[in-house]
């Protein structure tokens, strides 16, 4: 035989080789009985199972689908297939492609082409943006019950144990999410978002656990993973908690007690690695009183339970929180950086903000673009659109009357809203602080009774 020949077989078997080994996705090679002859390393991983044993197995006893029969008879490629390993007790679920070994029109083997799920669904959770931004430093407070719930929060983060995060809307219950994620040891692996009250009721089930291929009409040909299944080896945050449907709720208590899923069409249970963090606005206690949400299922969720201040109870942070969002919006705009004045944090300290942090942040953007100077006054805050109720008037402006009965009115009133804080009084009033102890002692305004 030609040496050269030799020479250049022996290198196409070496390049050949090379390649087989080093290919991202798991491959076999069976022959046409499906004996399996060939396996990469990736295959053996996704098995975990040793090369010797693995040759020793018959494709058919492992992967028990008709396609393989199909595959010899019609010679036909097959793409993208959802299956099923079963090895032992074991079931692995894969993505494969099948391109049948041909000579002429006889198949001779075939070649599998295998992809792990989970290395798939890491692969849409960074294509998608499963991913957590913030972190704990995004948490702006000088609130002091605020930074014990921080610290709260990195505590559980420590841990794999469930979390209910209760607050009303517009607190940040989100914000604390993705910190306790990113805070953790999973904060390489993807955080899944899902808002419950956002899902159609008939496709709650399908969109949390995913569904097998053909389970009903109109199901995706090839199955589909749900939300748990996406955020294997991470963390899924199930928002808006209070909104699920008391059958789904049930499933869910499943899940959490012994981290499986099954799928809608499934008659198989398949083990997850998922840290679940709740969330809801809710009073969830009132919520199982009226029957609405399962007693068993709250116990479950808040192993630890972080209850998020309203903002007007953490009155402190509001002015840090606006010049937060006014540097954020003069990064974006730095030609003309504008400011905001302190007659426009006075005002925003005296309103309630019902939609808290969420509210005051659409508020300050609002006046940051209506003003077209670079300090925002308190002028800013007037527009048909909002109504700034700062319930600090305690009189009708339009009915005469001495001054010093106008003066203890106000200042008895902003006692009053700032529970007895004369610091934040005499600021948002814009006197000195000694002046206030003056007043309070000269109109004999007594501060107990005004927060009694």
């Amino acid at each position: 035989m030609d040496d050269k020949f030799i020479s250049n077989n022996n290198l196409l078997n070496s390049t050949f080789k090379s390649i087989f080994q080093s290919v991202n996705d798991g491959l076999i090679i069976t022959d046409d009985k499906f004996n399996i002859k060939m396996a990469n390393p990736t295959a053996l991983k996704i098995f975990n199972i040793g090369e010797d044993v693995l040759y020793n197995i018959n494709l058919k006893n492992i992967l028990k689908d008709t396609m393989l029969n199909s595959i010899i008879i019609t010679g036909k490629n097959i793409f993208n297939a959802d299956c099923i390993f079963y090895l032992g007790n074991k079931k692995i679920r894969c993505i494969v492609n099948i391109v049948p070994i041909k000579l002429k029109d006889k198949v001779l083997g075939i070649v599998l082409s295998i992809k792990d799920t989970k290395r798939l669904h890491k692969i849409v959770n960074n294509v998608v943006g499963y991913k957590a931004s913030y972190t704990f430093h995004d948490i702006i407070t000088r609130s002091t019950k605020m930074e014990y719930i921080i610290k709260l929060a990195k505590r559980a983060s420590n841990t794999d144990c469930n979390i209910l995060i209760e607050g009303k809307s517009g607190t940040g219950k989100e914000v604390f999410a993705q910190s306790i994620h990113n805070y953790s040891s999973r904060h390489n692996g993807p955080f899944v978002a899902v808002n419950c009250a956002a899902i159609p009721r008939e496709l709650v089930e399908s969109e949390l656990f995913g569904y097998e291929k053909g389970a009903f009409t109109g199901a995706s040909k090839g199955g589909y993973p749900g939300k748990f299944e996406l955020a294997d080896g991470g963390t899924i945050f199930l928002d808006e908690i209070g909104e699920l449907p008391l059958d789904i709720q049930s499933k869910l208590l499943r899940v959490l007690d012994n981290l499986k899923i099954v799928r809608v069409g499934a008659t198989y249970e398949k083990s997850i690695d998922v840290r679940i963090i709740a969330a809801t606005n809710k009073l969830l206690k009132d919520e199982i009183k009226n029957r609405n949400f399962r007693g068993d299922l709250y116990y479950r969720l808040s192993v630890l339970n972080l209850n998020l201040m309203p903002l007007q109870e953490r009155k402190e942070d509001i002015e840090i929180l606006a010049r937060h969002f006014i540097d954020r919006l003069n990064s974006k705009n730095p030609n003309f950086p504008k400011h905001l004045d302190n007659s426009y944090i006075g005002k925003l300290i005296l309103y309630n903000f019902p939609g808290n942090i969420r509210e005051l942040r659409n508020i300050v953007e609002r006046s940051y673009y209506l003003c077209e100077d670079s300090l925002i006054t308190d002028k800013y805050l007037i527009h048909e659109n909002i109504n700034l109720d700062f319930k600090i008037n305690p009189f009708t402006p339009d009915i005469p009357m001495p001054l010093e009965k106008v003066e203890k009115a106000y200042i008895s009133n902003a006692l009053k809203y700032f529970h007895g804080n004369a610091s934040e009084t005499a600021r948002v009033l814009k006197i000195g602080k000694a002046t206030i102890y003056r007043k309070i002692n000269k109109y004999n305004i007594d501060i107990k009774k005004l927060n009694s």
